[in-house]
């Protein structure tokens, strides 16, 4: 009769039980984190994405999570040096250049909005064809 050694597989179970539970709980700190920006709750929201932050740091989309909530607050300095912080870290992560784009469209920067938001594209964040289209009459016009 074989003898299954147990001690190895629930060792490896209990090791493995605190970086799942820390993957739900920065789930968890998301969802609050988005439920309190749509509801206008900025303040909380950054918060609940710091918590996240915690467990998961250096996160692009937590960090670009963070920059959505600061543009919502009008907060367009940080906002926009924590898209620069994510295209350092991940220069192939679409979602940092559209929020970046977003934020010098609502400054009337259309080049360097346009340039992002075809980044962004290109990356393979989908973006309406439409959009780009204004931005590019925008662009043009600015000249």
């Amino acid at each position: 009769m074989k003898r299954v050694a147990y001690f190895p597989l629930v060792l490896l179970f209990l090791l493995l039980l605190p970086g799942w539970s820390a993957g739900q709980d920065v789930q968890s700190h998301i969802d609050q984190g988005i439920k309190h920006s749509q509801a206008g709750r900025y303040d909380q929201a950054l918060q609940a994405f710091d918590q996240a932050l915690k467990l998961k740091p250096n996160d692009p989309a937590l960090i670009t999570y963070k920059a959505t909530v600061y543009y919502a607050k009008g907060n367009n300095p940080q906002a926009l040096q924590l898209c620069e912080q994510v295209i350092k870290l991940n220069p192939n992560f679409g979602r940092a250049y559209y929020q970046r784009g977003m934020i010098y469209l609502s400054q009337e920067k259309f080049h360097p909005a346009l340039e992002d938001i075809q980044k962004a594209k290109n990356l393979g964040y989908g973006i309406d064809p439409d959009f780009i289209e204004l931005l590019k009459r925008k662009a043009a016009a600015q000249k």
